[in-house]
């Protein structure tokens, strides 16, 4: 019983990884400074994306076994708000808000987190940044401070 589990584990490990490979070389980022509508794509690697988008309505994030770090302090947040749709595999995301924005993550994680350390205000007329999507083995972070700050980069 074991032995099938342990071969159906490493089956669908083998199978994600593949996959990881071919969108690596299919897929590519939609996404500058001045993008108002994002399409990030970080697989074994790393981004690093400050936007400064006048309008930003958000977009989508994918991570495959990299990390990623959006700096949204420079933006302008739309009208209708900003919402970024996720999907994390085996990587991080660091997302980098303004002091009193509230972020809120309404997505599905399986063995992995998201961790809000923005240290939000109780002004429901803040900005907030709405997060869905999925995180597999991977975390988000909702930060004030970006961590390539922390390093001196």
């Amino acid at each position: 019983m074991f032995r099938f589990i342990f071969k159906t584990i490493r089956l669908a490990f083998l199978t994600m990884l593949g996959t990881a490979l071919v969108a690596k070389f299919m897929l590519k980022s939609n996404a500058g400074a001045e993008t108002q509508e994002i399409d990030l794509v970080t697989i074994f690697g790393g981004e690093n994306l400050v936007s400064s988008a006048d309008p930003f309505y958000g977009g989508k994030i994918l991570t495959m076994c990299g990390g990623t770090v959006l700096d949204l302090r420079k933006v302008t947040p739309a009208p209708t708000g900003i919402y970024l749709d996720v999907l994390l595999w085996m990587g991080g995301v660091d997302l980098v808000v303004p002091l009193g924005w509230r972020v809120d993550f309404t997505g599905k994680v399986l063995f992995g987190g998201f961790n809000d350390a923005t240290q939000t205000t109780a002004d429901p007329d803040a900005p907030m940044v709405r997060i869905g999507g999925i995180i597999l083995c991977g975390g988000l972070r909702a930060t004030t401070k970006s961590p390539l700050e922390v390093v001196g980069r």
